[in-house]
């Protein structure tokens, strides 16, 4: 294995429980492999790490801070480990994230379980051709998984899609407090937002019987069902003809009358101003754009797209706004303070009634805040 040394800021990182370090840390840059690689990192000469390296990126992403092997034990204590913390502390059940990549101390591995299936996002052509089978095995040993589907987590990463297990089954329902969803693990990224599960469910509490609730960027109509299973009366809005389809779907799994709600398929921001100048009011508008910032180069773009989709989401709210936003690279007092921002120039009085986060299967461990993406905002009109 290479050794890499790194400098005493790194040191302290890691020694603060951070699971990444930047390649400018390293002290001995002529010796950074040519390929993606497991390496040994040391500081003054003594071991501190091993870590994962890739050459197309910054960071290197801590496997483990003991002097031990990478194999079947180590995945295996890793993910028996996720699984007691969901199981035993959050108390889920059958459906739940169960590997954070980082924030289980399995960097470039994302996993989610539902009921019987499971769907992992890969990061790492090295994982996958090294260690894969041997998480797989320990993913079966530790469950009652029929299917695994396997897909490369980002762009780049030269990793085929995988089946393990029942190579038929892909499509199963789970359950979110009272509400079902038809998940297919062959959807968009692992199938279903299950980091959103606890803002959906919190969202019940402020619907009213009869209430008319717009659902911008629904997908598959997560936030819809649960506010039509309180009595709302749902517009949906969203690009994806296919997620709507499925959203449609889950509105008649969980027997809501067709006359109660309303997919339409388009641009949210021009379908909003319509709506603006037709002049139509909802008492809830729920929020829940894609990630407009992908890198830090996109920042101010994306800032001025949540501006222009909040400032049109409160125009048409007459009680409540969700608004919600994935960017890593728009920090929650970035995305407040624009929110606040669109309520001014919408000359709205609001009050911040919660701000919420991912649901906990998505740690934030104390040495890695850039695990923290999701934000979520309840805010009501002051009258």
């Amino acid at each position: 294995m290479v050794e890499l040394e790194v400098d005493k800021r790194a040191y302290n990182s890691i020694q603060n429980f951070s699971k990444i370090i930047y390649t400018k840390a390293v002290v001995n840059k002529e010796d950074l492999p040519k390929k993606e690689e497991i390496v040994i990192l040391t500081y003054k000469g003594k071991f501190v790490a091993k870590a994962l390296y890739n050459p197309n990126s910054v960071i290197i992403k801590i496997l483990t801070t003991k002097n031990e092997d990478i194999d079947y034990d180590f995945f295996y204590k890793r993910i028996l480990n996720a699984k007691l913390y969901r199981e035993e502390i959050l108390n889920y059940k059958n459906t739940y994230r169960w590997i954070y990549a980082e924030g289980d101390e399995l960097p470039t591995i994302i996993f989610d379980k539902y009921n019987e299936l499971g769907a992992m996002q890969l990061m790492s052509k090295l994982i996958e051709k090294k260690y894969l089978n041997e998480i797989i095995e320990a993913l079966f040993e530790l469950s009652d998984l029929e299917t695994i589907y396997v897909k490369k987590g980002k762009k780049g990463e030269k990793i085929k899609d995988k089946i393990f297990g029942n190579k038929k089954k892909f499509e199963t329902v789970i359950q979110e407090g009272e509400a079902k969803f038809k998940v297919n693990v062959k959807g968009h990224k692992t199938g279903f937002f299950l980091d959103q599960r606890e803002n959906r469910l919190y969202l019940e509490r402020f619907i009213k019987e009869g209430d008319r609730v717009l659902d911008v960027c629904c997908y598959t109509g997560g936030f819809s069902v649960h506010a039509a299973i309180r009595g709302a009366e749902v517009v949906g809005v969203d690009l994806s003809k296919k997620a709507l389809k499925t959203a449609e779907e889950n509105m008649e799994l969980n027997n809501i009358p067709k006359d109660k709600y309303e997919f339409i398929e388009g641009n949210a921001f021009k379908i909003m101003e319509e709506f603006i100048e037709d002049g139509e009011r909802f008492d809830v508008v729920i929020l829940d754009p894609p990630a407009f910032a992908q890198t830090e180069k996109n920042l101010k773009n994306a800032l001025r797209a949540y501006s222009s989709l909040n400032y049109l989401g409160i125009r048409l709210t007459n009680r409540m706004l969700i608004t919600c936003s994935c960017s890593h690279h728009v920090d929650k007092e970035l995305f407040k303070k624009t929110v606040i921002s669109s309520a001014f120039r919408a000359k709205k009085n609001m009050v911040i009634v919660d701000y919420k986060g991912q649901a906990p299967d998505h740690p934030i461990t104390i040495g890695n805040r850039n695990l923290e993406y999701l934000k979520c905002m309840f805010l009501s009109v002051r009258r």
